[in-house]
């Protein structure tokens, strides 16, 4: 945003450690998927209806594009004009679609299709890189003005940019956003290490560091504020839950080498990933309580979920023994 005067909070964090026995899934269904002549098909955000967007690498060019596929099964692959690589990362409940495209200098722009395919580009002011991160009514993501400085950027419905750095950060990354536009994300600053940080939609930061944390990466973030990511911290990798009062709880999945949670949806369910001991990716959900269930895609070495929606689907992508795969859709 323009810059404005940025009031730093401080945050007093009531930790709890939450080291939860993971029991395998109920009932549930799975729906697996690729694009037709791709030789991969990445999955990373599924809308309020069950669309699913990602990209895709075309087995014929090895080219990365951009795909939507509907709640019927039906795939639309798409483009902006000039694009040489394509990759989505985000879809409202409109069906709006966003994400990030590299022209043939390999400069890298953001991207908003509407629902009726019509794509419209976009960069902030001054901008020599832009990569976008999510959409929930307004844009938000990252961009390089000058150097290796990153700033973070809000796009509106309406097409105006405004831009914002965490304060005195060399560099601030933002990564969710939520219906009420406040923006998570972490940032970096003379100390050089990684924090989290929320934005109020007035402007204001809030910092977000789970205690004992060498490294945070807030990953979602919902309607009321609670924001989920994962933390470096003591024996490795875990999941985080930071509820709106500042309050943290640490969690791990029993065993699991490392614990990365990836998206929240409104009643608060975390789906996310977890390293096994064969160090392959399988898939967790958190229920609000803090029930942890653990999920598989049926057959597959390797489930990792991307992506949850206000219904409980799950969207993310799978690998088989012979190295095959694809995406799935999982209807709890």
């Amino acid at each position: 945003m323009s810059c404005v005067r940025f009031v730093r909070m401080e945050l007093t964090c009531l930790a709890a450690l939450a080291f939860c026995l993971a029991g395998p899934a109920a009932a549930e269904t799975f729906t697996t998927f690729t694009v037709p002549g791709a030789s991969s098909t990445h999955a990373v955000s599924i809308g309020s209806s069950g669309a699913v967007t990602g990209s895709y690498v075309d087995d014929a060019h090895g080219v990365t594009h951009g795909f939507v596929r509907a709640p019927d099964g039906t795939i639309a692959t798409f483009d902006p004009e000039g694009s040489v690589r394509t990759e989505p990362s985000g879809i409202d409940k409109t069906g709006k679609i966003v994400g990030t495209w590299a022209d043939s200098g390999s400069q890298s722009h953001g991207f908003v299709r509407d629902p009726d395919g019509t794509i419209t580009e976009f960069d902030p002011r001054r901008s020599t890189l832009t990569s976008v991160a999510a959409i929930h009514g307004k844009i938000v993501g990252v961009f390089r003005r000058s150097g290796r400085r990153f700033f973070g950027f809000l796009r509106s419905r309406g097409g105006r940019i405004e831009s914002f750095q965490y304060p005195e950060a060399r560099f601030t990354l933002p990564t969710c956003i939520n219906g009420v536009e406040v923006v998570a994300g972490y940032y970096q600053n003379s100390d050089l290490v990684l924090h989290g940080f929320i934005r109020n939609a007035d402007g204001s930061f809030v910092p977000v560091d789970p205690p004992g944390t060498m490294g945070t990466f807030p990953a979602g973030i919902n309607r009321d504020g609670t924001v989920t990511g994962r933390y470096d911290g003591a024996g490795g990798q875990h999941g985080f839950v930071r509820a709106a009062d500042g309050t943290f709880v640490s969690f791990d999945i029993a065993g699991a080498i490392g614990t990365n949670p990836e998206g929240i949806n409104t009643d608060g369910t975390i789906a996310g990933s977890y390293l096994d001991a064969n160090q392959l990716n399988q898939g967790f959900i958190r229920d609000p309580d803090g029930t942890l269930t653990t999920f598989g895609v049926p057959d597959a070495v390797s489930t990792s979920p991307a992506s949850i929606n206000n219904k409980g689907l799950i969207a993310g992508d799978y690998s088989n023994q012979d190295g095959s795969g694809g995406s799935f859709v999982r209807v709890p």
